[in-house]
């Protein structure tokens, strides 16, 4: 071991064996140094990585409450709090072309429910669990018949990030969430072409760089949890037909194969989890959206990750409900 070198030093002014003890003060400090650096060296250089990580996700409890759209942009919105009365909420629900507006509100101790006639959202304050519920056969009169019609939306949307994540610095980007489906009950035969139900996580990815010509280009960088058309969704790419789009209509989509994370389907009833590291995997969504002639003054070193949603987007006629027990959005810096 290094730090038990020799010493050319004395014992009581004597040598052992023609070998240089060190004296026993020295031994001592020598000894304490070695055992710190194996009881403590591991831990400190895992400290030096957690300086680099940080959590891009604020109030993952939903302890501030909820900004409620309306089912247009244009919508009024209204604060549904049950903290302190001065908090802002960091999420908005999201009830994008859905008949209700999720007001009828309950709230305990240990439980808020808020609920219409279509869809509802009941969290568990203390372990914030939430679950995110429709009934989409009351939501439509008729079965969509175009994919240019707009479709029932359910969503926590956390519009933007207190810091958000410029792409380029960041060595991995983790996403985590631990959920479980359960119900998905289709009502009558569905056209895979325009109807299903999606569980989607959404990031929000935009162009900030003033120098670059594709200076304000967006792109959606979605993974899919589950889609009632499959055991795992495949990799997807096309632009947005959705008029009510967050960011306007007309943006390129990239979804992911749900075979990347997941190793058996989503099913009702069962707890899943999603953890993977989507720093590359943006980087190629910018890649294939070139490909397909959109954001094509756009590159790595120009775009950030702002805002995220995750929840239900409903073309068919469906009764759909997943609990979301935890999520994160992890991120290493280089």
């Amino acid at each position: 071991m290094e730090l038990l070198e020799r010493f050319p030093c004395e014992v009581k002014g004597k040598r052992t064996n023609n070998v240089s003890v060190p004296p026993k003060k020295m031994m001592i400090r020598l000894l304490f140094l070695a055992s710190f650096s194996v009881l403590f060296g591991t831990s400190l250089l895992a400290d030096e990585s957690v300086k680099k990580s940080w959590e891009a996700l604020s109030d993952t409890k939903f302890s501030k409450g909820f900004v409620l759209s309306g089912p247009l942009h244009a919508s009024p919105t209204r604060n549904a709090t049950f903290g302190q009365k001065d908090e802002k909420p960091e999420w908005r629900i999201a009830q994008w072309d859905s008949k209700g507006l999720l007001d009828r509100v309950l709230i305990d101790d240990d439980t808020v429910k808020l609920t219409d006639d279509y869809k509802s959202v009941t969290l568990n304050r203390k372990t914030g669990a939430i679950n995110l519920a429709m009934d989409t056969l009351r939501e439509y009169e008729s079965p969509r018949t175009s994919p240019h019609q707009p479709w029932a939306c359910l969503l926590l949307d956390q519009m933007s990030f207190q810091k958000p994540i410029k792409v380029s610095e960041a060595a991995e980007i983790w996403v985590e969430a631990d959920f479980e489906l359960t119900e998905n009950k289709a009502h009558g035969p569905q056209n895979p072409d325009l109807h299903t139900a999606q569980l989607v996580w959404v990031f929000y990815m935009k162009n900030t760089n003033r120098e670059s010509k594709g200076y304000r280009d967006f792109l959606w960088f979605c993974l899919q949890l589950f889609d009632s058309r499959y055991d795992f969704a495949p990799d997807f790419a096309m632009q947005d037909f959705n008029p009510q789009g967050a960011q306007g209509n007309g943006h390129f989509i990239r979804l992911l194969g749900s075979k990347r994370y997941f190793d058996k389907p989503v099913v009702v009833g069962e707890r899943q989890t999603l953890r993977y590291d989507i720093r590359d995997a943006v980087q190629e969504a910018i890649e294939v959206a070139h490909k397909h002639g959109f954001i094509v003054n756009t590159t790595i070193d120009d775009v950030i990750l702002d805002g995220t949603n995750i929840g239900w987007e409903v073309p068919g006629t469906y009764d759909v409900g997943a609990t979301l027990y935890k999520m994160s959005v992890q991120v290493m810096d280089r």
